[in-house]
């Protein structure tokens, strides 16, 4: 919710476009607006929805590949996310000569870029994309440029992020293909397999733990049991770690760290046998009010599990079925689609 307090922040003629529609956009929809604005450099970017919405919602690859193919003419950094696109449609088209060529074009583009926040993220795409085709050597090679480039990117916490990331893939590549394991592989895979048992251990604690003769603990009994999993937004998870960071600590010290755990949690209700997923976008502010309402001490655990049930009822525009689909924008905020995101093969 907004108020009059909160700073204005200007929006693109695009970004209004979707804000306003008040609705999933469609190919259709996307394609209008970048016949009608032609000459605006946020052309490109709707063209590059197009397609993905495409590929989502058609599987025509061809007309996908149109879209993203008029939006790489437009060049620059939409320019280098719809080559990730053309490469993706083609290798899902088995024209893996014309795909390998789109990705060694883009290697060599990105090569002649300094290092930032943009090229690491391309690298990123990259890697999750050709492990999704199965190229996990070019997969691994994109893979280690990346972490590279994050390195000489320096100091910025959104960077960290993405390396961080990339090493999670890192490590599963490696381990897939037979490639010997450095330090940092076998702690980012000791990391995964910890922080999964730690989620799985929780979650049969919490099933334990429901009382006797209640609907959930019978719904239980017949096998039948949501799952339910509270998330911080973005841009409230540093402020959570500061205002409790004794019982957060296993949440990590950046987002990509926190939301892999999100969907390791997600995807252990779902190896449980949960019916359905529910994942719960809770926000500091609603939370506290919640907490000073019911009279109980924010900083529990407990506390956050109860808010994250309650959510389910009081606040069902906070709640989405988890997992999207592939093509759909990522839960954890990051922009991405799910399938280049917490949902790659190489983050599961």
């Amino acid at each position: 919710m907004s108020s009059s307090s909160e700073p204005h922040i200007a929006r693109t003629a695009y970004e209004a476009f979707l804000a306003d529609l008040r609705r999933e956009p469609s190919a259709a929809d996307y394609e209008q607006w970048a016949t009608d604005h032609a000459g605006d450099p946020e052309a490109a970017r709707a063209l590059v929805d197009a397609g993905w919405s495409i590929a989502r919602s058609s599987g025509d690859l061809e007309r996908a590949l149109e879209q993203f193919r008029r939006a790489a003419g437009f060049g620059g950094e939409v320019g280098r996310d719809a080559q990730v696109g053309i490469a993706e449609q083609l290798y899902a088209l088995h024209r893996d000569q014309e795909a390998d060529e789109v990705q060694r074009a883009l290697r060599a583009e990105l090569d002649d870029q300094p290092s930032s926040l943009e090229t690491v993220r391309v690298f990123d795409d990259m890697t999750e994309m050709l492990s999704d085709a199965g190229q996990d050597h070019l997969a691994l090679e994109w893979c280690q440029a990346g972490v590279d480039r994050a390195v000489e990117a320096g100091d910025d916490p959104e960077v960290e992020e993405r390396r961080h990331a990339l090493l999670f893939s890192r490590s599963y590549l490696r381990e897939k293909l037979g490639v010997e394991l450095d330090e940092e592989d076998l702690e980012a895979l000791a990391e995964s397999d910890s922080s999964f048992a730690e989620l799985a251990a929780t979650i049969r604690e919490t099933l334990g733990s429901l009382p006797p003769g209640s609907g959930a603990d019978a719904a239980r009994a017949e096998g039948a049991f949501d799952g339910i999993v509270l998330r911080w937004v973005r841009e409230d998870f540093s402020a959570v770690r500061s205002r409790w960071p004794e019982s957060t600590t296993a949440y990590g010290d950046v987002y990509e760290t926190y939301a892999g755990r999100i969907q390791r949690e997600a995807r252990s209700y779902e190896q449980s046998g949960a019916t359905r997923v529910r994942l719960v976008s809770g926000s500091l502010a609603d939370y506290e009010a919640y907490a000073k309402a019911q009279q109980r001490d924010p900083a529990a655990p407990s506390t956050r599990r109860d808010y994250g049930e309650w959510c389910t009822t009081a606040r069902p525009d906070r709640v989405r079925l988890w997992p999207p689909e592939r093509n759909e924008a990522c839960w954890c905020d990051s922009g991405r689609k799910y399938k280049k995101c917490c949902g790659a093969p190489a983050r599961n």
